[in-house]
């Protein structure tokens, strides 16, 4: 690319601290003034944290920037800081909060997400942070309603605030002084006087009038490139290192009559090329001196295999349905697959189950996972575990489909009938398995329809409102005591996860897919009032993938079509079970409400998925109307 021009004229190698919010360095956060321009990029800036700039722990040690430094911008699915120490009413404000957001992209909304390349305001939310115990550390923060455009350049507006006493909150002297023009001794102000006029051009010429700003800023978001090219370097590498069919393989163990439903469980080990420094964590990308992952040879990874009595025990055998199988979090493939619901859907409807471990997110990462809350330095760990379980998880659709795969070997052949159909490969995944496997889709040249149960994006969002965090942010709330910085943290730890989860990819994954990838069908389903995995970022993912909802919606949301079934394509189906309502503040619920279990198990759910999951599926709605239900088992 061609040079381009500093966004911010102050060198922040020499300066680390953005100055119009005094009380935390990286506020306001996303922010241009961490850039610097790189002709090398796709979007012609580099990330340029310094450490002395990136939160501390308790045992002072600053997060090391240089992971986020490789990135091109910040992350599609950014959460958007500010800070009013004075306290701020957002309803006095007229503020657009949870659930009905759709007012703030109105002309008087007092937060304004403007696309600077457009002029089109973007669908937003505000909240004030929660986690906090004081307003004079409680961050105001924007969250887009749909995931923002890569490379695209976005400006924030903040106007007409009240605060707790419902006063006009003034803006802060160093923003005055940009906003009116005013004379200032202060070089670092006067260094960045154009590009604030550049700032406040645009709003203006978008309907958002500079003299009564209280803040306004911009930000880059990163590449696809940025995001996407080391997984899909390491799977091509992969695929071309391991050939044609299937990976090398082993048999551990087979059990037969495993129950009423499962006639034959089988596990063994499958071997991946390794593109990490080591098999076990804590590990991260062997990066070449481009940043290019290389192989650091092999490693195996497990797979179990579930074939129902359905498939075997007819007066012919049936090869059923080659279906790979996403577990929850902090799980495993093993544990998982023989769930009541994945044993259902065996056996009711024929498929072959497979599945293996999301690693990086799996049983095996607690530990480290614990480890990495005491130093985000080391968050790219679990980003790059999650990147190599992706061509985990491709090797093990090769084994389970290639004629030399699992079909070559006797115990998955019943009267010399091969037991697993290998014509198409789908994909099912429930929880971070729904979540992980919208990345996994938009990288899988395999697979080319898979449902995405209980599928969100993104963590940053997810993370505090999940019961299943609670523990975890206990860890964190003892590293890291300042709540401005663990506010921010969520945002920093967003822009390198953007690389193992849906957030880097959805652009891709049904439209314009990646090299060598076909585009996908995705049905997404989840439940409304779901106490792990908040339906808010449900409802964003869908919006942003552009797709429509099955009609009629048991839960309506703005800027999504509803579409009647049956029809092929991709779909989102909110499912209402009727679970008690979490918080609408970035907190946990405080109990499991079982809505997250619910779904999967409906009856109208697995016949969705089935018939979905065919090579001419299409998406159908089983509801009679509103996908709606009470009086469901283990819900409160």
């Amino acid at each position: 690319m061609q040079a381009v021009e500093p966004l911010c004229a102050l060198d922040s190698a020499t300066v680390a601290c953005e100055f119009l919010i005094e009380e935390n360095c990286l506020y306001p956060y996303p922010s241009s003034f961490f850039l610097k321009p790189d002709s090398s990029t796709a979007t012609g800036y580099r990330v340029n944290f310094t450490r002395p700039a990136m939160p501390a722990n308790t045992r002072k040690i600053r997060v090391d920037p240089t992971e986020w430094n490789t990135l091109d911008g910040f992350s599609p699915g950014s959460m958007i800081l500010s800070l009013f120490p004075q306290g701020v009413d957002l309803v006095a404000s007229g503020a657009a909060q949870l659930p009905d957001y759709r007012h703030s992209i109105d002309a008087d909304s007092p937060t304004v997400l403007l696309d600077a390349d457009t002029g089109e305001h973007v669908l937003h939310f505000v909240e004030l942070d929660a986690q906090a115990t004081k307003d004079s550390t409680r961050a105001l923060i924007i969250r887009p309603g749909v995931r923002l455009k890569e490379r695209g350049h976005y400006i924030v507006a903040i106007r007409g605030l009240k605060d707790l006493n419902g006063s006009a909150i003034e803006a802060r002297h160093a923003f005055q002084i940009l906003r009116d023009g005013l004379d200032t001794p202060v070089n670092a102000i006067k260094a960045r006087r154009s590009h604030f006029e550049d700032i406040f051009t645009k709003l203006e010429g978008a309907g958002v009038a500079r003299n009564n700003l209280l803040l306004a800023w911009d930000f880059v978001v990163a590449s696809s490139e940025a995001l996407t090219s080391r997984a899909v370097s390491a799977r091509d590498q992969a695929l071309a290192a391991n050939g044609p069919g299937a990976p090398p393989f082993e048999i551990t163990s087979v059990e037969d009559n495993y129950n009423d439903k499962i006639f034959r469980r089988v596990r063994g080990t499958f071997t991946v090329p390794l593109f990490m420094t080591s098999s076990t964590p804590p590990a991260s990308y062997n990066l070449d001196s481009n940043g290019v992952p290389q192989q650091n040879g092999t490693t195996t990874a497990p797979f179990t295999i579930i074939i129902p009595r359905v498939d075997v025990e007819g007066a012919q055998p049936q090869p059923g349905r080659a279906l790979i199988y996403g577990h929850g979090l902090l799980g495993s493939g093993e544990g998982e697959i023989t769930s009541g619901p994945q044993q259902s859907l065996a056996s009711r409807f024929g498929f072959v189950i497979g599945a293996t471990d999301w690693i990086g997110l799996s049983e095996n990462d607690v530990n480290n996972s614990i480890r990495i809350l005491a130093d985000f330095s080391h968050f790219n760990q679990l980003a790059d575990r999650l990147q190599q379980a992706f061509i985990n998880f491709i090797f093990l659709g090769r084994l389970m489909t290639s004629e030399n795969g699992l079909n070559s070997r006797p115990e998955f052949q019943f009267n010399g009938v091969p037991i697993i159909n290998t014509q198409e490969l789908y994909y099912d995944g429930n929880s971070q398995g729904g979540i992980e496997g919208g990345a996994y889709l938009a990288l899988s040249p395999d697979t080319k329809r898979g449902v995405l149960g209980v599928g969100a994006a993104n963590y940053s969002t997810l993370l505090q409102r999940s019961v299943d965090f609670d523990t975890f942010q206990f860890v964190f709330k003892q590293n890291y005591l300042n709540e401005l910085d663990r506010a921010v943290l969520f945002g920093l730890i967003q822009q390198l996860w953007d690389r193992g989860e849906p957030n880097g990819y959805t652009s891709h994954l049904i439209s314009n897919p990646l090299p060598n990838t076909p585009a996908k069908k995705v049905l997404l389903q989840n439940g409304i009032n779901d106490s792990q995995v908040a339906h808010i970022a449900t409802v964003i993912q869908a919006r942003s993938l552009g797709i429509p909802a099955v009609a009629p919606s048991a839960y309506p949301s703005f800027g999504i079509p509803e579409m009647e079934a049956p029809f092929d394509g991709s779909a989102w189906t909110p499912y209402d079970v009727h679970g008690s309502p979490p918080p609408l503040a970035n907190i946990a619920p405080p109990f499991e409400n079982g809505v997250h279990e619910a779904v999967r198990r409906l009856d109208e759910a697995q016949l969705q998925i089935d018939a979905f999951l065919r090579p001419d599926g299409s998406v159908q709605n089983f509801c009679g109307g509103p996908c709606s239900f009470t009086n469901v088992p283990n819900v409160q």
